[in-house]
């Protein structure tokens, strides 16, 4: 069982580290500032996850995770994205983001269901939680910028 929660913890700071470098690749390919800016923000989001995830493997550092249920306001559901984030701005660019937090969502609960260890399983909740966190601060800011109210 040790074996399986430390292959997680290496798919999980690949993970992060991919994630990271996919919105500091996309921060280049846009114009737009505040696209650019929220690239760079949720390029250090991941910095700091792979960071942490390191220490915990090497140390069994502890971390405080948010408890809780995160909402899901299923705003990017509804919504398509390109695949390139050439020359987007903004609104295309939360929503790629958006898309690409799901996609984390549904790979760290998928895992859920593949451990039999309870302690792999438990950090795979915490990873979700933590990628509903990052979609949260997305929807919200969507929500704000370009949804228009009755």
């Amino acid at each position: 069982m040790q074996d399986e929660f430390l292959d997680l913890l290496d798919a999980a700071i690949y993970k992060e580290i991919a994630s990271e470098a996919l919105y500091l690749a996309a921060r280049k390919r846009t114009r737009d500032p505040g696209a650019g800016a929220l690239m760079e923000e949720l390029a250090a989001e991941e910095k700091k996850h792979s960071q942490w995830l390191k220490e915990f493997k090497d140390k069994r550092a502890t971390q405080k995770w948010h408890r809780g249920v995160v909402p899901n306001l299923r705003i990017s559901e509804y919504l398509t994205s390109a695949d390139t984030l050439e020359g987007a701005g903004l609104q295309d660019t939360l929503v790629f983001a958006m898309k690409k937090e799901q996609q984390a969502v549904d790979f760290y609960s998928r895992m859920t269901g593949l451990f039999r260890g309870n302690s792999a399983k438990s950090l795979c909740r915490k990873l979700v939680n933590e990628e509903m966190r990052h979609k949260l601060k997305l929807e919200v800011l969507y929500d704000g910028l370009f949804l228009v109210e009755d």
